[in-house]
């Protein structure tokens, strides 16, 4: 009898050959549901606003040629959903690796271990909490930290009321300074973080330098 809450996945794979058997090894298993497959980035993205409830995200590493692109679509999933990620990759790249998590990969898997897709999703779904999440935290925390470092305190103080969503008028009301002070801050920020936005300094300051 298939289990009454199946683990809801969606793979993402521009290779059709991997794309058919991972799809295979998924639909054998009872206790998932393959909810839906898409391509590119931008198909993930809007796959992603269509579905309620995923719990699990298969992302290829390169969506489109040798790009990193699937990092950059983990990056977006996972600041819009709670649900986890894992990275699929025929690259073991200690960098690339690296950049996955930072885009907030809870896991990856090599693709020559496809065979074991199956419990790698039952363990990263079923694992409420590990000393192994614990340490992706700590190393995203760091790397946050580090887009930080040349901030002076003045603009650290204004970036933490950036981040947590103050508007200008409100900004200057809690530091007490001029609009024009703000202004200038605020083209220190962007400069220093190599931006041209609030929504991107943000962004990178979260990801840890990824755009």
């Amino acid at each position: 009898m298939k289990n009454q809450n199946p683990i809801r996945v969606v793979l993402i794979e521009d290779d059709p050959d991997w794309l058919s058997i991972m799809e295979t090894i998924i639909v054998k298993e009872e206790d998932m549901i393959l909810v839906g497959c898409a391509q590119t980035q931008e198909e993930a993205i809007t796959l992603s606003y269509a579905l309620n409830n995923i719990d699990i995200f298969l992302v290829d590493i390169n969506l489109s040629g040798a790009n990193l692109d699937g990092i950059y679509t983990a990056l977006e999933l996972s600041r819009s959903k709670s649900s986890k990620i894992i990275m699929l990759t025929s690259m073991s790249d200690e960098e690339v690796i690296q950049q996955a998590f930072l885009a907030g990969a809870t896991e990856y898997i090599l693709k020559k271990d496809v065979h074991r897709i199956a419990d790698v999703i039952r363990s990263t779904y079923h694992s409420e909490s590990n000393p192994h999440e614990a340490l992706l935290k700590d190393y995203r925390r760091m790397k946050s930290e580090e887009q930080l470092k040349d901030l002076t305190k003045s603009e650290r103080e204004i970036f933490e009321y950036i981040e947590k969503g103050y508007s200008r008028k409100e900004i200057i009301q809690k530091i007490k300074k001029s609009d024009n002070t703000l202004k200038t801050h605020f083209k220190s920020i962007f400069r220093k973080l190599s931006v041209s936005n609030v929504k991107a300094a943000v962004d990178k300051v979260k990801s840890g330098g990824l755009k």
